[in-house]
């Protein structure tokens, strides 16, 4: 650092904060000529880039949140950007000292997905870093966790699957620092080891900063790159701040390794970023020495000392996570560091209000990764250039940049809240995590209520701010300003398909929906009218779309079948009406007709459908046997009014398919037709009382199309026998059961005079259905 007594006091520009962004500014734009002044103590209090493990990828940072809405992909199209700029960064900043390849420390990253996590979180973020890396065509490798040399977690934290990203290195963040600090002196940059606390201005432009011990530096450049210390220089200009969201600490702890065994991964091993923070990670660097990192904590201040529970929890992450003798490994060191997160959680990069002073900083997890790209930007920004990147969205006075709704971030706020529980090995009786979510639901839709009606903090925040009452003060004045200036946020837009799809996905993975994708898919196209296999997924909903949307949603997570939400069941490819006052109809019943339509000669024949219900199977019979004669029966009026709907408006598909009312057990229902019927089906009521089985037979469709007695075997009898009094010798029985009283049904079946009575298995493997002939009389 410059003799504090020979230091000048103008300047063309003065860059506030030596981490890696104000340090490569520096470098830029002493590159272009004219003077420059990087303020910032030596030592670096509070800062992030001294601190960090130096990952340089965009992709290893993915996560499905990020890509959901505009403002986050806009981030990552910068992370992308700068991927592309790294090898000539390093080039340019080693001056031909070295071939620039001495600063890295690691050979790619390798993701791996372990049993840790959770699956809405770590599962969706690691098949989100897959899905992008093929999007951009980003070279990788499937790896067997097993052949990951190096890893060897507790069996516990196995790992599950594994990536390698060849392209994504990392760097000594230390010795990166040195390397920029050399390269601005080299160019004449002049190091001010002090700390700025205000910036003077008049007449609307800025002048320079007052420092710590009294003196002024001037310039009509000034750029605010100090992360979390950028704050009290905004404060320090009445109603600058006003607009511009206030940057609050990302505290997180890190710790230098000398392993036991004298051993270092070749490559960055990390998660995929979890529960509010940035996954765990473990870097190389050099020799018997990795670094650990690293906890993430949204505090209102920066702290500068290590929280005991924070470095406990890290350490044990890593020898339980990645290898088991780091336990006896020793710390040579603990990090420190306070990523500048703003309340909106995206960064502030651009001019304020106040002419020539500049804001590069807020960039959370990625600033170190993004030097190189916004330095460059902002020396042609501060120069008069033309700009080469898109960065009117972060522009730091702004109303809040909320790309999802309030719904959305309180969902992600318990998603990861109850994460943050798994982490920590708790345990919890198996059915508690319902009831902790149902809890926390309320809890934090009732605290953002509290905070503002109108706007929304992002996730960290939102949870974060309950034990930090400043911060929601801070919130509140800011989001006050806000609505004064740029009025309340426009809730008219329309959501996109894929945002509400893939929340829809979400609620209905939690119910414990079979098929939560396939699901939100129809209800969406349902809404839209459209075909799901055709769903426009960055369509639009309207208001009222997604109102009606979120409705089918809630409706479908309860359980409701999904057929009584779309008020239509298909079996073959036969559309079929279908409300809550009849059964639904199931595919597994694709399978009996093909097999019993299999057993009557081709041409005409006399059909019976007992318990018809809907008519599915009646009318099945009909459309795949040219010149039947069907007939369903069913105890139910409301049933056979279903039916009766059904075969009017398939009659030109179908043939002669008619329905009538009666009960299966009545000895003299449809006498007159005795001994001369060909095929007999039936998919009764056949599940016993005592049975607990799914809301969506038990809670939303008829019990009397459902139950059958205590041994699920009363409408089955009655099936039996009267199947057996109206076929004709030789005629077919088909009949759906239960499948664990498969030897029960094939006895009673054959007791009643049919014989070559044959059982078989649905699609999953079980068994379902039984074939039978009618003995000769």
């Amino acid at each position: 650092m410059n003799d504090s007594s020979s230091l000048p006091t103008g300047f063309d520009a003065i860059v506030v904060g030596n981490g890696s962004l104000g340090t490569s500014l520096a470098v830029e734009l002493a590159g272009r000529g004219g003077s420059v002044a990087l303020v910032g103590e030596r030592s670096r209090p509070f800062a992030a880039s001294s601190a960090a493990g130096a990952m340089l990828g965009c992709f290893g940072e993915v996560t499905s949140s990020l890509l959901d809405n505009a403002y986050g992909q806009a981030k990552f199209e910068l992370d992308l950007r700068a991927k592309d700029v790294w090898p000539q960064w390093l080039e340019t900043i080693s001056d031909g000292t070295t071939d620039a390849r001495d600063i890295l420390t690691a050979k790619g990253t390798t993701v791996i997905l372990n049993t840790v996590g959770t699956g809405p979180i770590d599962t969706d973020n690691y098949e989100a870093i897959r899905a992008t890396l093929d999007k951009h065509g980003e070279p990788y490798e499937t790896v067997d966790p097993e052949d990951i040399d190096w890893l060897d977690p507790d069996p516990n934290s196995r790992p599950l699957k594994a990536l390698h990203i060849p392209g994504e290195h990392a760097v000594d963040s230390g010795r990166l620092l040195r390397r920029l600090e050399t390269a601005a002196v080299r160019r004449g940059v002049t190091l001010v080891d002090a700390h700025a606390v205000s910036v003077t201005h008049e007449g609307g432009r800025v002048s320079g900063v007052v420092l710590a011990d009294g003196r002024t530096l001037t310039a009509d450049q000034v750029v605010l790159a100090s992360g979390v210390g950028a704050q009290g220089l905004v404060d320090s200009v009445p109603g600058l701040g006003d607009c511009i969201p206030r940057l609050v600490a990302g505290y997180g702890v890190a710790a230098s390794v000398s392993t036991h065994d004298g051993t270092a991964p070749e490559s960055v091993i990390r998660t995929p970023n979890r529960a509010f923070a940035c996954g765990l990670h473990i870097v190389p660097r050099g020799t018997a020495r990795v670094y650990v990192g690293a906890t993430n904590i949204i505090n209102p201040r920066p702290l500068a000392d290590p929280v005991m529970r924070d470095l406990l929890f890290l350490l044990d992450c890593s020898h339980r996570q990645i290898r088991r003798n780091l336990w006896s490994s020793s710390i040579v060191g603990v990090h420190v560091g306070n990523r500048p997160v703003s309340l909106d959680g995206f960064p502030l990069l651009g001019e304020t209000s106040l002419a020539g002073l500049w804001m590069m900083t807020g960039t959370y997890r990625d600033g170190l990764f993004l030097s190189p790209l916004l330095a460059q930007e902002f020396a042609r920004r501060l120069h008069g250039d033309t700009p080469q990147l898109d960065l009117d969205v972060f522009t730091p006075e702004r109303a809040p940049l909320e790309g999802v709704s309030r719904k959305s971030s309180i969902d992600t706020t318990v998603e990861h809240m109850l994460a943050t529980g798994y982490e920590h090995h708790w345990h919890v009786p198996t059915d508690w995590q319902e009831y902790l979510a149902a809890d926390l639901h309320p809890l934090y839709t009732a605290w953002a209520d509290t905070i503002d009606p109108d706007f929304t903090p992002p996730p960290e925040l939102i949870a974060s701010s309950r034990l930090h009452p400043r911060m929601v003060e801070w919130m509140r004045t800011y989001y006050a300003n806000c609505r004064e200036r740029f009025g309340v946020p426009d809730r008219t837009g329309a959501p996109s398909v894929r945002g509400q799809v893939d929340w829809a996905r979400e609620v209905l993975t939690t119910a414990r929906v079979w098929t939560p994708q396939q699901d939100a898919t129809v209800l969406a196209a349902e809404v839209l009218s459209a075909d799901p296999d055709g769903l426009d997924l960055d369509a639009t909903f309207t208001p009222e779309q997604g109102d009606a949307f979120r409705a089918l949603v809630s409706r479908r997570a309860d359980r409701v079948p999904l057929e009584y939400l779309t008020g239509r069941a298909r079996i073959f490819d036969l559309e079929l009406t279908v409300n809550e006052k009849v059964f639904v109809p199931r595919v597994h019943s694709e399978a009996m007709v093909t097999e019993a339509l299999g057993a009557v000669p081709a041409g005409p024949a006399r059909m019976i459908d007992l318990c018809t219900g809907s008519g599915a199977i009646a009318l099945a019979l009909g459309a795949r046997h040219p010149g039947a004669t069907v007939t369903g029966v069913d105890l139910s009026a409301d049933a056979v009014a279903c039916a009766g709907e059904n075969a009017r408006r398939l009659a030109d598909r179908v043939g002669s398919v008619d329905f009538r009312q009666g009960d299966v057990a009545d000895p003299d229902l449809l006498a007159e037709l005795d001994g001369t019927v060909d095929l007999v089906t039936a998919n009764p009521p056949y599940v016993p009382e005592r049975l607990v089985i799914p809301a969506e037979w038990s809670v939303h469709q008829p019990a009397q199309a459902i139950y059958s007695g205590w041994d699920g075997l009363t409408v089955p009898r009655a099936v039996v026998a009267t199947a057996a009094r109206l076929l004709k010798d030789g005629g077919v029985l088909a009949m759906e059961h239960y499948d664990a009283i498969v030897d029960e049904i094939v006895e009673l079946v054959r007791s009643a005079g049919f014989e070559s009575v044959t059982s078989h298995v649905d699609h999953d493997g079980f068994p379902r259905y039984v074939i039978a002939r009618r003995a000769a009389r």
